[in-house]
């Protein structure tokens, strides 16, 4: 065989065995799903929502949130994240820090007419449809806290704030969550 061969087949069987010694960790697919609550400072009022992640790697995890603003002021608002944390084990992997980047959706319904005009300066007619939301996408920044307190459950407090025109503002929730 050739030099170039040789380099080709030790590339590809480097590669087949890094990939089989990166499943083989024990938080590759790691899965959870749970339940947040918090705060948010645009509406200033509580937020609730559920969370899932999935871990790919012990550095790596994508985490899904949907959470519900509640009223203020004839102000709520519906937000959907997709987030990426990067993760620090601490503690021998008991728990972890995180930092955290993503994007957000936020549908944002305004109630009492009288006190709200949309952002954008439209009118905005009486009715409780969807001419009385106002939709946008955000950047997520942020970071996170979570502790393993049994093989299954999971507790976690994180703050992210929402770079978003004109409903901009923090996020501050804790959660606990099944880990399967």
């Amino acid at each position: 065989m050739s030099g170039k061969r040789w380099i080709a087949a030790a590339v590809a069987a480097t590669a087949l065995c890094g990939g089989f010694a990166a499943r083989a960790d024990q938080y590759s697919g790691e899965k959870t799903l749970g339940v947040r609550v918090g705060y948010n400072t645009h509406n200033k009022r509580p937020l609730a929502g559920a969370q899932f992640s999935y871990r790919f790697n012990h550095l790596l995890r994508l985490s899904p949130t949907a959470e519900y603003v509640f009223r203020n002021d004839g102000l709520d608002a519906l937000m959907l994240n997709l987030n990426m944390e990067f993760v620090f084990p601490l503690a021998q992997g008991r728990c972890d820090i995180y930092p955290l980047a993503g994007i957000n959706f936020s549908s944002w319904n305004y109630h009492n007419l009288d006190s709200y005009l949309p952002p954008d300066g439209a009118a905005l007619t009486p009715t409780n449809d969807v001419s009385s939301r106002v939709s946008r996408f955000g950047l997520n920044a942020g970071a996170g806290f979570g502790v393993n307190i049994s093989g299954s459950l999971r507790l976690s407090a994180s703050a992210t704030y929402t770079f978003i025109k004109k409903f901009h503002g923090a996020n501050i929730a804790l959660g606990i969550h099944y880990r399967f």
